[in-house]
């Protein structure tokens, strides 16, 4: 039985992004707040060109939550996680976590899993270090983008590589 006033939430469903889930990305960021905003062109732009990369999880028909990813063109046999959004709707039920397993499982060639994250972001470090725990797989982390690659005082970028997976 759910507790007193928590409303049942239907099973989401995850899927491949299409172009018109760009905007409802962009929206999503401008809502939750939290999240570095990009433009709703960039949004657009990467679930058409990026489309393979990227997973959208829906929950009767709204989104739910997302991963915006792509193939560096240095590393072919990696995918970088880009942005994770969750729908507000769908905090504390583990959906970034189960967007980042739809994520793999749509890039199951991939021998690596990227992202980068600022030293600040605990929860996004321990989400991937948690994804490399559950894959017995290891999880290095290094230096990436430093604080004066950014015009905007912007925090340093560690990349983090997991992995390595093996191919499907």
């Amino acid at each position: 039985m759910s507790p007193e006033g928590a409303q049942a939430v239907a099973e989401p469903v995850f899927r491949k992004a299409r172009p018109e889930d760009g905007a409802r990305m962009y929206e999503l960021v401008k809502e939750m707040g939290g999240l570095e905003l990009n433009t709703a062109y960039f949004y657009v732009l990467f679930c058409i060109d990026f489309a393979d990369t990227c997973v959208v999880a829906e929950v009767e028909g709204k989104l739910a939550g997302f991963v915006l990813g792509h193939r560096p063109p240095e590393r072919p046999d990696a995918v970088f996680v880009w942005q994770v959004g969750v729908a507000p709707f769908m905090r504390k039920q583990g959906m970034a976590r189960r967007l980042l397993e739809a994520f793999l499982e749509q890039n199951p060639d991939a021998r690596w899993l990227e992202a980068s994250v600022t030293p600040s972001n605990t929860a996004s470090r321990k989400l991937f270090r948690s994804v490399a725990r559950d894959h017995g797989v290891n999880c290095e982390v290094g230096d990436f983008m430093l604080a004066e690659h950014f015009p905007d005082g912007h925090e340093p970028e560690e990349l983090f590589r997991i992995g390595p997976f093996e191919k499907s």
